[in-house]
């Protein structure tokens, strides 16, 4: 009787067993669902900006040397043609003076020259005094000929004035290439004085542009926004020294990763986020610049990223918010955009190999339907092919119960529209 008693027990405790897992399967299983929406799916980046002055420039050096004063703090007001800071330019005054110098010894040199017009002077003298001994031995010479002709004068006589005539034109040829010479030396010697003039005069116009462009100068009026240099710093040229403008009037610039700038044009809005205590306050704005080359930008992990730097104009200023240059923000830029698409939440997008697939509920049972999806925004995911606008979807598509053809029941139905 004992054992009977047992194997009916153990009997009875099966039958139930199997009774339970029978209720069970027959038992709807929950899940959330929610509706494909109509609407419009947009996709954005959010990054970080900076608020800048629309006027605002930076001042670099266009010398070397050390900062002998620095006149301006940062917030300081300036007008255009202010002396911001200056830099020590003994060397180049030294070296001014010295050119100055060798500029007067040359000029001093030139008047000195009146020795190559004396020269020439001789020359002339020579030439002159040559050329008329020249048509002397020349007429006399024709003279002792016409009489030789006529045989009143001897041979003896007509080679001597022949001889004479000779002499006396070589005498003036030699005096003509010693006047040719001596205006040659002149020449040379002033195109030699003039050279060196101008290599002077041209080293000295030189420093003393370097000379003038070491008081360093405010280009307009505005304010000081950074100062960095101070008093007893070594400068080069092309170091960056101020940057200077106006709180009145600003803009944000930011910058987007460049594999996000497909879509991303001029003239497109976006919205500006304010971070003040207490809310975000959102301003919209257009894209009035896109610059034409990438930057390499580090990101706060340290990943070196292809940034394209961004210029926004705010269509207005935010209430209550003073502006400063500097100021962090955070910019929403759209970067896919599909109107009068249909839209599912992103949780109830599911990839198996490659394909993508949503759970929706037909008649009360699971069926699992491939889509073709497209933009893939911020909440909702653009399905081009495979879904209606009144199918029914399960938003908790990774149920391990959940199977193809299982009765379901709603246990929350979630309201979706289109973004």
């Amino acid at each position: 009787m004992k054992k009977w008693g047992k194997k009916a027990l153990i009997g009875v405790a099966i039958v139930i067993v199997v009774a339970a897992v029978a209720f069970s399967k027959m038992q709807p299983l929950e899940v959330e669902t929610g509706a494909v929406t109509k609407g419009k799916v947009t996709a954005t980046v959010v990054e970080k900006g900076k608020v800048v002055s629309g006027a605002m420039g930076d001042i670099f050096s266009e010398v070397q040397g050390k900062v002998k004063e620095v006149y301006v703090d940062e917030g300081a007001a300036v007008t255009k043609g202010k002396v911001l800071a200056l830099v020590d330019t003994a060397e180049v005054e030294a070296r001014i003076a010295q050119l100055e110098g060798e500029l007067k010894a040359i000029k001093g040199m030139e008047q000195v020259s009146p020795a190559d017009g004396n020269l020439i002077k001789q020359q002339l003298l020579a030439v002159e005094q040559n050329r008329v001994a020249y048509n002397q031995a020349k007429s006399n010479y024709e003279r002792i000929r016409n009489l030789y002709d006529q045989e009143a004068a001897t041979t003896v006589e007509l080679e001597r004035a022949q001889n004479e005539l000779e002499t006396t034109q070589k005498a003036l040829a030699q005096a003509e290439a010693a006047l040719a010479s001596a205006r040659q030396q002149s020449q040379g010697n002033k195109q030699q004085y003039q050279g060196q003039r101008e290599s002077i005069q041209a080293q000295l116009d030189h420093l003393r542009e370097q000379q003038a462009k070491a008081r360093i100068m405010a280009d307009r009026n505005g304010t000081i926004f950074v100062k960095k240099v101070k008093k007893g710093d070594f400068i080069s040229h092309g170091s960056f020294l101020f940057t200077l403008g106006t709180s009145g009037q600003v803009k944000i610039e930011t910058y987007v990763n460049s594999k996000d700038m497909a879509n991303i044009n001029p003239g497109d809005r976006v919205t500006v986020i304010f971070k003040v205590p207490g809310q975000d306050l959102e301003v919209g704005g257009d894209i009035t610049k896109i610059a034409p080359v990438t930057e390499e930008r580090t990101s706060a992990l340290g990943v070196i990223e292809d940034k394209v730097k961004v210029t926004v104009e705010l269509k207005k200023y935010p209430p209550g918010i003073k502006l400063i240059p500097g100021m962090t923000v955070d910019v929403v830029l759209v970067t896919q955009e599909a109107d009068n698409a249909l839209g599912v939440p992103k949780e109830a997008v599911f990839t198996d190999r490659g394909d993508d697939f949503v759970w929706t509920v037909k008649d009360g049972r699971a069926v699992v339907v491939q889509v073709e999806t497209g933009v893939e925004g911020d909440d909702l995911i653009e399905v081009k092919k495979g879904l209606d606008s009144d199918d029914e979807l399960i938003m908790n598509p990774h149920m391990k119960e959940l199977q193809e053809g299982v009765k379901v029941t709603e246990l929350k139905h979630q309201t979706r529209v289109g973004v």
